[in-house]
């Protein structure tokens, strides 16, 4: 294998991990704006699905991470290791095999993530929409 190709995939990790990390920093400064102040039954039952939100988003570039150690591992492995060696045919396969699996799991934590996003707004949503139009009849 050549050493390159593992390295070439680093890019695309970085961008996830900077992307999830932007996230992560988001979300918890949402978190933080709910959890300011005493907080209704309602808005500590949405804090709680965001920290779980907040969770996955940390094991997914927990994953990420690893998964570009493994990157940088198999281009390392690939070039020191000599090329008549049955090392260099193995290893560096597996280790990439890995980081590749690595990014397969975080990128189904974060359609997860996406997905259940959709219905943590939508619950705000119509929560919302229920203290309008109660304000409204009285």
């Amino acid at each position: 294998m050549d050493w390159y190709i593992p390295i070439t995939i680093l890019p695309a990790v970085s961008l996830l991990i900077l992307s999830t990390t932007s996230q992560m920093m988001n979300l918890s400064t949402e978190i933080g704006g709910i959890l300011s102040d005493k907080c209704t039954h309602f808005e500590h039952k949405i804090s709680g699905l965001k920290i779980k939100q907040l969770t996955k988003l940390t094991r997914a570039t927990t994953l990420l991470y690893l998964s570009a150690a493994c990157f940088v591992l198999a281009g390392i492995f690939g070039a020191i290791l000599p090329e008549d060696s049955g090392l260099n045919q193995s290893l560096p396969h597996l280790v990439l095999l890995s980081g590749v699996v690595l990014t397969l799991f975080a990128l189904g934590l974060l359609i997860v993530y996406g997905m259940k996003s959709i219905s943590i707004r939508k619950m705000q949503h119509e929560f919302n929409q229920h203290m309008d139009n109660d304000e409204e009849g009285k």
